[in-house]
C-alpha cells in the first residue's frame, strides 16, 4: 500500500545529507536522472520466485498491471501492479521518492509478507539492468531549470548509495558508453550493499 507524500518526503529527508552539506553537481544530477529514467520496474514485481511476471504500464504513465506466466492478472499482495504518482521515465526522481521508496520501506500492500531486504535486492537488480541500458542509450538533454528540493534529495540518496557501496564507478559507466568496469559483478554487489546501508540506517 502506497504511503502519503508527507511520509515519503520525511523518509527522503531522513535518508539524505543535511541541508548545509555540499549539494550534487549538474553532472551528477543529469547522470542519475538518466539512470533512473532507464530503470525498469519488472524486477520488483517478480518477488518470491515469480520470475515469469510481466509488468505493463498504461499510456497515462500511472496505472500498472502485472500478469503471470499464464496471462493471469497478479493479485497476490506482493507483486501486484499499483498506481504510480509520478511517471517512471518522464519524472524518475519524483517516481523514486513518491513510489519506489515507499514500496521499499512498506511493501506493496497491508498483507505483503516480504521484508525490506528482499525488496532492496529486487530493486538492486532493477538498478543493475537500468545501468546497463542507460550506459548505451542516448542521453536526453537535462533541463537547466532549478531542480526541486525533493529531487535533489533523491540525487543525494543515490550518491550516498554509491559511496556506501563503494561503487562510484557507476557515474563513469553512465557517462562513458565504452567504459568497462574491472569487475562488473562487484557493481551489483555494491549497489545492494549501498542500498541496504542507506535505507536500513534509518529503519
Amino acid at each position: 500500500m502506497k504511503i502519503s507524500y508527507i511520509l515519503a518526503t520525511f523518509l527522503m529527508s531522513t535518508l539524505c545529507l543535511s541541508a548545509d552539506e555540499k549539494g550534487p553537481t549538474k553532472r551528477e544530477i543529469a547522470l542519475i536522472h538518466h539512470w533512473l529514467a532507464n530503470t525498469s520496474e519488472v524486477r520488483i514485481h517478480q518477488l518470491r520466485g515469480a520470475s515469469e511476471n510481466k509488468m505493463y504500464l498504461h499510456k497515462d504513465g500511472h496505472r500498472e498491471a502485472v500478469y503471470d506466466g499464464e496471462g493471469k492478472l497478479v493479485k497476490d499482495g506482493i507483486n501486484d501492479g499499483s498506481y504510480d504518482y509520478a511517471h517512471p521515465s518522464k519524472e524518475p526522481l519524483k517516481h523514486f521518492s513518491r513510489d519506489i521508496l515507499p514500496w521499499i520501506t512498506r511493501g506493496n500492500s497491508r498483507t505483503d509478507p516480504t521484508i525490506i531486504k528482499e525488496r532492496l535486492e529486487a530493486y538492486s537488480l532493477a538498478l543493475g539492468e537500468g545501468l546497463a541500458t542507460a550506459q548505451v542509450v542516448p542521453k536526453k538533454e537535462f533541463p537547466e531549470q532549478e531542480v526541486e528540493k525533493s529531487s535533489l534529495q533523491v540525487i543525494k540518496f543515490f550518491l550516498r548509495v554509491l559511496d556506501e557501496g563503494e561503487v562510484e564507478a557507476v557515474l563513469q559507466i553512465l557517462e562513458d558508453p565504452k567504459f568497462e568496469p574491472e569487475d562488473p559483478k562487484s557493481i551489483g554487489i555494491g549497489l545492494t550493499k549501498g542500498l541496504r546501508a542507506v535505507v536500513e540506517s534509518k529503519n
